[in-house]
């Protein structure tokens, strides 16, 4: 009888063994390799698309004065189709500029949600990496979906530009195409289109809240804005 329950508990503890923790041990391996993996391949890319929104953002806070001015609608939509001048107040660098300034600032989003899609599937084995990562997103967010975030006693008289939390991953999944098995991040191109269709039709939806955030900078918030993005 003794042989028979030592027999058992070497069965039991072989079965535990080979079926929960080994199991247990390899999902989490296999799940710590796939969120080194895409980790690794966003890495470079949002590192990259931080640096040129960053670089876009020194230059609007830098000459503000000058961006109050010409960061229009009329600006954004405008028809001319080459320079003219080689003066930075020549209508085609202006409207490249604004244009481009916005597919930056989409595109660091798309890069964002993109990511914050591959790592939400990940199973649990992995949550404390991931959750890390997602708070980190979590915390670029608010950054411009806050309303709390003016400090002077006159916050009250202020003009919010914010973009909320749910707006911004509309904008990175509206920036989001599948070709065949790949998903990436729409071209230069392909976001002008969509700038010329806005205008005719105000849709893609998802493109209004990122026009205005820079649209009618000469409102008091949008240096705060623009700062606390950058």
């Amino acid at each position: 009888m003794e042989q028979y329950f030592v027999s058992l508990f070497g069965t039991l503890c072989g079965l535990f063994l080979k079926d929960f923790l080994f199991v247990h041990y390899f999902d989490n391996l296999r799940e710590r390799k796939t969120l080194a993996k895409v980790s690794k391949k966003y890495k470079d890319p949002i590192l990259l698309s931080a640096l040129e929104i960053t670089s876009r953002l020194n230059d609007y806070i830098e000459n503000y004065s000058f961006w109050c001015k010409y960061s229009t609608i009329d600006t954004l939509f405008d028809k001319i189709d080459k320079t003219q001048t080689n003066y930075i107040t020549d209508p085609y660098f202006l409207n490249y500029k604004i244009i481009s300034t916005l597919y930056r600032f989409c595109s660091f989003f798309a890069w964002l949600e993109l990511y914050r899609q591959e790592i939400t599937f990940l199973d649990s084995h992995s949550k404390g990496s991931s959750s890390k990562s997602l708070t980190l997103i979590a915390n670029i967010r608010e950054a411009i979906a806050d309303g709390q975030l003016i400090k002077y006693d006159d916050w009250d008289s202020w003009t919010d530009a914010l973009i909320f939390r749910e707006e911004l991953r509309a904008i990175g999944e509206g920036m989001i195409e599948k070709d065949k098995d790949q998903r990436n991040i729409i071209g230069y191109g392909k976001f002008r289109t969509l700038i010329s269709q806005y205008e005719k039709t105000r849709e893609p939806l998802w493109l209004n809240p990122a026009i205005n955030f820079f649209m009618n900078l000469k409102l008091k918030k949008k240096i705060l804005d623009l700062n606390v993005l950058k």
